[in-house]
């Protein structure tokens, strides 16, 4: 061999080895960085199921806090309908004495009023119980109609 071959082949041996070295230090390089970026991506991950999760619990309070104000309004309401239907009865009842005390041509009028009104209360009642299954979404129209309701039996009573 001559010294020149033998000064290639060393060249040739030194160019390898230290390519090698070079695509060793890339490749973990690269590693690294795709470590960094993993740890980055988990750390982004998890900030976002926080605030997903904090968001949630806001909603959820809100959604508790809505549904308990509706819970409320409707036995309010229901509560002081009760009471106006008890006042309603005794007006009712007093009625229904002042028919048995009357002559027979009033007590046949107020008995046609009587039935018109016991007709009136029956189908009042019937929505009045419905309002327990009524939702939030239901709300307004049920109450609207048991309003109305309410108005037209309060006037069968005034009128009789």
């Amino acid at each position: 061999m001559t010294p020149r071959s033998m000064f290639l082949q060393t060249l040739v041996v030194v160019a390898f080895v230290t390519g090698c070295d070079n695509a060793m230090d890339d490749q973990r390089a690269a590693t690294r960085s795709q470590a960094e970026a993993n740890a980055k991506i988990a750390a982004a991950e998890d900030e976002v199921a926080k605030k997903s999760a904090s968001a949630q619990a806001v909603a959820d309070k809100a959604i508790a806090a809505a549904t308990a104000d509706f819970m409320r309004l409707r036995e309010d309401y229901r509560h002081n309908t009760a009471k106006s239907l008890v006042d309603l009865d005794h007006r009712v009842d007093a009625l229904q004495a002042s028919a048995r005390g009357g002559s027979a041509k009033a007590a046949a009028d107020l008995e046609v009023s009587l039935q018109q009104i016991r007709t009136k209360r029956r189908a009042f009642d019937d929505d009045y119980l419905a309002l327990e299954g009524a939702s939030a979404a239901t709300w307004d129209a049920a109450r609207a109609k048991l309003d109305m309701e309410w108005s037209e039996l309060k006037a069968l009573v005034d009128k009789a």
